[in-house]
């Protein structure tokens, strides 16, 4: 499927990105709106169209036409999902279900996010697409269901699989943690969790890269994250010695911090197939943080 067969209005992609505001979403939409001849943006706010209303959402994207929607939205509160499981499944399950429905029958493109918590973190080596799914909590259960709806209707688009999304948004884990030192407390972070930092806007601009350069067919499943592997405990280490700042971090272990979710120890995604799909090679997360940090890339 050529760009040329998209539905397209005078040379623009029209693109709908649900959940704007989030991590992702704020990113994607800065560095599409930068290219306002290729790309017409539309970023509905809650006040005109709330997705938890998913009758509302369906009523939308029949009366409107699009090229591509990307999702962004997901209940992503990890330990809140396991006791507001209704809500997790309605963003995370039904919504991806119903765009995909829709996609097929409007022909448009979709892209959706997935995450590396619908794997449980005992392989010993890095997860590729193949790899089985095993989620440990009510997220990444609620996401892999997302996941398998999308894949299950015949719709063109992709699924990208991310992992420890972190932007300059307040629900970020580095504000997080800068918060904690401007309060004057202590820094107690998780060593023996281990996965790749990936910046939103790394994702965003891998996003750009795939639209354009189009590799839309069936709806096909792919990981997306920096090279390289961490603990939360060294990220916050390089974050921190980026910055110039002196930080007494004291390392600790999952078991002696209150969660309510069970998180996966070890989840090191392999992008390869992704990385061969669009001829590039993703750099490690050490350079995507010194990016980040430098000019917002």
């Amino acid at each position: 499927m050529k760009i040329a067969q998209l539905k397209i209005k005078k040379n623009s992609l029209k693109i709908l990105i649900l959940g704007s505001s989030g991590q992702i979403g704020s990113s994607l939409k800065k560095i599409l709106s930068g290219n306002k001849k290729k790309y017409l943006i539309t970023c509905p706010k809650r006040k005109d169209l709330d997705l938890t209303n998913l009758k509302n959402l369906r009523n939308y994207l029949t009366k409107n036409n699009f090229d591509i929607v990307i999702n962004c939205v997901a209940y992503t509160r990890v330990d809140d999902a396991e006791l507001n499981k209704i809500e997790a499944n309605k963003l995370n399950s039904k919504m991806p279900l119903l765009l995909a429905k829709i996609a097929q029958k409007k022909n448009f493109i979709l892209i959706h996010y997935s995450t590396d918590y619908v794997f449980d973190g005992k392989l010993k080596k890095n997860y590729c697409e193949k790899s089985k799914t095993n989620p440990l909590n009510i997220y990444g259960l609620t996401k892999l269901k997302g996941d398998l709806n999308i894949l299950n209707q015949n719709c063109k688009g992709v699924i990208l699989r991310v992992s420890w999304v972190y932007s300059d948004k307040p629900q970020s884990f580095l504000n997080k943690i800068e918060k904690i030192l401007l309060n004057k407390k202590k820094l107690s972070i998780v060593n023996n969790q281990i996965g790749t930092p990936t910046s939103s806007n790394f994702i965003a601009d891998i996003t750009k890269k795939i639209i354009d350069e189009n590799i839309f067919t069936k709806m096909t499943l792919y990981n997306l994250s920096p090279r390289g592997k961490c603990s939360w405990y060294d990220f916050a280490k390089e974050y921190f010695l980026n910055k110039n700042i002196k930080v007494d971090i004291k390392p600790i272990k999952s078991k002696n911090i209150l969660q309510k979710a069970t998180r996966p120890y070890f989840v090191n995604l392999n992008s390869l197939k992704l990385e061969n799909k669009l001829q590039i090679n993703f750099n490690n997360w050490k350079i995507v943080l010194k990016s980040f940090l430098k000019n917002g890339k």
